[in-house]
């Protein structure tokens, strides 16, 4: 009896806990603290929260083999994404990239902001990834209407919102068209000899050799050429990198537009930039100059840029090339850096070299030597005659079909040097980067096609026809239509 009672005294609450537990559904084995890599997917399913992260590794501590370690210019933060074998792309991808047949390389997270951050919230929405089941479904159930294609965090929705430069060393970091910018320096709005345009764009930033270069030219064009003064275009954002809108370039600060209508006499108001309409060169047919917009004074503008051995390329419209071309004469020799390029009819694109200061620039091939007054500019205009009015009735659509060809994808924070995330990070107003900006090229690729997949499934089983994606291009009807947009020198 007395040990009974012992019993009793010391094991019954112990029971009685076990009893409750399994009631209750949870395990008396399980351990006390859940594994730091791991979350729980069916407690987030429910609302629950996520298993706890592993711990900061020490700042202070030496990084581990193969770890990526920061240019001195950038900061050390912690906010650099690397591939996972710890390679990175110094160069940045060039004008045009083939896609790659690789598979995507993991990426490391990156750590949230410390508590003391002045890391800004922004808002970068992002629709759900058409290609399952129950996205058909609810799309049939809505009406009959298929699958969205799905949107991405490019990195230009991530340079889009910066509003202040990265106070570090000047580097123009990667390829005009891939790459991002620090120590970016702003062209003040008005100048002697100078005024910006369109300043609700905050793209008056640069490297500080372009600057430069600008307020030289202003001032030489001014007193030497007799040019009233340069209308400035678009130069770069505060730290670089691809653009909501407009440029496939302008990504390192060393590209800069300048209008070919004359500055006033007198200061435009801010209103007057955001409006003010700039002077077309081209006469009526689209494809010759107008002599009376297109004159010495326009020549003798492009002709000074591009004397400057900094500057390596200017682009201009097909028509203004070939203008410049019969007005050179004898003096040809600086014709070969002005080439010809689409749009380009009312201002002219002035490029400089990558600065000899740091290798993370990568230059595009030097100008051969050719004037490119033959052949070249001849098929360039020949690409940009307006399309005359078809007389033939309009290819009726197909009734209710679905195309499935992707839209072009954008430009992902992947695809630029590692570098240009941590501009992103810097103070001050840094920018953080959500995870759904770290997908690879690959990746992206692999979701547009589960996307087409998905709405070809919809017009399947809605009974509806589908478009191929070079159904367009290949219809012979449409092939006189068609430009060719190609070339072998890309801007």
């Amino acid at each position: 009896m007395r040990a009974v009672r012992l019993f009793a005294l010391f094991f019954a609450p112990s029971l009685a806990g076990l009893f409750l537990a399994g009631a209750a559904g949870l395990s008396p084995v399980a351990p006390a603290y859940a594994d730091p890599t791991q979350a729980d997917p069916q407690s987030n399913a429910k609302g629950g929260q996520p298993a706890l992260a592993k711990p900061s590794p020490d700042p202070k501590a030496a990084p581990a083999s193969g770890e990526h370690k920061l240019p001195a210019f950038a900061p050390g933060n912690g906010f650099l994404t690397q591939a996972a074998d710890g390679s990175s792309d110094a160069e940045g991808g060039g004008a045009t990239e083939p896609d790659s047949d690789s598979a995507a390389k993991d990426v490391t997270t990156a750590s949230p902001p410390p508590e003391s951050s002045t890391a800004r919230t922004i808002t970068l929405t992002t629709e759900p990834i058409a290609g399952t089941s129950t996205s058909i479904t609810a799309s049939l159930k809505a009406g009959g209407a298929a699958p969205k294609w799905p949107e991405f965090v490019g990195a230009k929705k991530l340079f889009g919102v910066v509003k202040k430069p990265a106070p570090l060393a000047a580097r123009a970091i990667g390829y005009y068209s891939r790459g991002c910018l620090s120590g970016a320096e702003a062209l003040p709005i008005d100048g002697p000899a100078w005024q910006e345009m369109r300043l609700s764009r905050n793209r008056n930033w640069g490297h500080p050799q372009l600057i430069s270069l600008i307020k030289t030219f202003a001032d030489d064009a001014q007193k030497q050429d007799g040019w009233p003064g340069l209308l400035v275009g678009d130069i770069a954002q505060p730290r670089g990198g691809p653009m909501i809108t407009g440029h496939a370039s302008h990504q390192v600060g060393l590209d800069a537009d300048i209008w070919l209508t004359p500055m006033p006499k007198r200061r435009l108001t801010r209103k007057e930039r955001e409006t003010l309409n700039a002077t077309s060169m081209l006469d009526d047919t689209g494809v010759a100059v107008d002599p009376k917009v297109f004159t010495d004074k326009q020549v003798s503008l492009i002709k000074r840029a591009a004397s400057y051995p900094e500057v390596e390329r200017i682009f201009v419209h097909p028509a203004i090339k070939k203008a410049l071309c019969t007005a050179a004469g004898t003096d040809r020799q600086w014709l070969g850096k002005v080439r010809p390029f689409y749009g380009h009819y009312y201002h002219f694109h002035m490029r400089i070299k990558c600065p000899a200061d740091f290798a993370g620039c990568k230059p595009q091939p030097p100008p051969t030597g050719d004037d490119g007054c033959g052949k070249e500019v001849d098929q360039w205009l020949a690409k940009v005659i307006p399309a005359k009015p078809s007389t033939s009735p309009p290819i009726p659509k197909p009734p209710q079909s679905v195309s499935v060809r992707p839209p072009a994808p954008p430009i992902m924070l992947a695809d630029l040097p590692p570098e240009c995330r941590a501009l992103l990070a810097a103070d001050p107003d840094p920018v953080p980067v959500p995870k759904e900006a770290l997908m690879s090229k690959v990746a992206v690729h692999q979701v547009l096609a589960k996307a087409a997949a998905a709405r070809a499934a919809f017009a399947r089983s809605a009974g509806l026809a589908i478009v191929p994606a070079s159904a367009a291009a290949a219809h012979p009807a449409l092939r006189p239509h068609v430009k060719k947009t190609t070339t072998a020198e890309t801007k």
